[in-house]
């Protein structure tokens, strides 16, 4: 059954009592809706953000309901046999989500649960980044640049590193091992993403001018904290309880009941 005929339904079903004049929101013919009826259409938080534009469309989405409704019965539609059976069917549908849905609004979940839950499955909410194994020369002088160049052009850039370099890596070659994100300039993390394994480029910061290459890289798999899938995890532990008790739910109410299947 979709939502439009449960709403019909649930309209037409809420109209049909008669209540105090000061309570009616709309009236079609002797058919009247109450604020509370209106209201049950809704959740407390949905009715908490609906506008008055939004109030003033279901009512006049109601109005043209009730309309076509009584006309129904005017022509005697709603006994048909299988209109009957779709009320039913609707009727139903409504009893029986809301049933579920007060046993499923007290699920709660502790602060305990949750960090159980987080302990025993942590490898699952992991991170992982992406590390560069770099070699690099460094200069303050940017008319020392072009020498560094045709350096590695010709020597090679160990060579260039030991010979030019203005930082203590350099004696060793420039090898300054690995690289992530959190630890590079944002400059120089740009040029490596954007490099290919064993290129080189210059890139200027403020402290100077680096002209970089990546020989190696790793992927780094780390844990997030608690803290980070708190959330996350606060949303997978009550849809699993939920799920639960459905499920508990119904094999309770088949375990009292006397069921028939002829098909």
């Amino acid at each position: 059954m979709n939502k439009l005929l449960i709403f019909i339904f649930v309209l037409f079903l809420f109209s049909c009592v008669q209540t105090k004049e000061e309570d009616i929101v709309a009236q079609v013919n002797d058919i009247k809706l109450t604020m509370d009826e209106f209201k049950a259409n809704f959740s407390d938080n949905e009715w908490e953000i609906l506008t008055i534009e939004k109030k003033k469309g279901f009512i006049q989405d109601w109005i043209q309901l009730t309309l076509l409704a009584q006309e129904a019965d005017v022509l005697e539609i709603s006994q048909f046999p299988k209109i009957k059976e779709r009320i039913k069917s609707a009727e139903i549908n409504i009893k029986s989500n809301a049933l579920i849905a007060t046993k499923l609004a007290n699920v709660t979940v502790s602060e305990d649960e949750l960090f159980s839950y987080y302990k025993i499955h942590k490898s699952e909410y992991q991170i992982n980044h992406e590390e560069y194994k770099v070699q690099r020369i460094f200069t303050k002088d940017k008319e020392k640049l072009k020498k560094i160049l045709n350096a590695i052009k010709s020597t090679s850039f160990k060579d260039a590193a030991m010979e030019y370099s203005e930082e203590p890596a350099g004696k060793n070659g420039g090898y300054i091992g690995f690289l992530s994100k959190k630890n590079a300039h944002e400059n120089i993390w740009n040029a490596l993403t954007s490099l290919q394994k064993y290129y080189y480029k210059s890139v200027e910061t403020n402290k100077g001018i680096y002209v970089l290459r990546y020989y190696d890289t790793r992927t780094i798999y780390s844990n997030k904290t608690f803290l980070e899938v708190k959330d996350e995890i606060r949303k997978t532990v009550i849809k699993k309880k939920k799920e639960d008790l459905f499920n508990n739910l119904i094999k309770e109410l088949k375990n009292k009941s006397d069921i028939m299947i002829s098909i």
